[in-house]
């Protein structure tokens, strides 16, 4: 398991993109996944940003078949899936990690909580 730290900041999406690719440099993904891993990990960086704040983690595990990225941060509150109207320009992040991941789920840690997802690789 490989993790990075990150500061609640507007950058803290990108350097988690950055530091995916990395993890998976030497790697073939297929791109529907590495799109889908990029996309769902942004969201759930963004949240924590957003909503949960320091000290911000994530975490990348992988296995033959799946991938799972988590995402610690300092917010008591669990995500929940939102029916968002069509004109909202925010809410959908956890709607498209609900619809996108094989599996995701929360749980409260400490005073904070961790969001994850798993991708498959097959």
């Amino acid at each position: 398991m490989t993790r990075l730290e990150l500061r609640a900041d507007p950058s803290a999406a990108r350097r988690a993109r950055a530091w995916l690719r990395e993890q998976f440099a030497s790697t073939t993904l297929p791109t529907q996944v590495s799109q889908t891993l990029e996309l769902l990990t942004t969201e759930l960086v963004t949240n924590a940003v957003r909503y949960g704040g320091e000290p911000i983690e994530v975490r990348l595990r992988r296995a033959a078949e799946w991938v799972r990225v988590s995402v610690s941060d300092g917010g008591p509150g669990l995500p929940q899936v939102r029916h968002v109207p069509v004109t909202a320009t925010g809410g959908r992040g956890v709607a498209l990690v609900d619809t996108l991941a094989r599996r995701w789920g929360s749980e409260t840690v400490g005073t904070g909580k961790t969001v994850w997802f798993e991708l498959s690789l097959l």
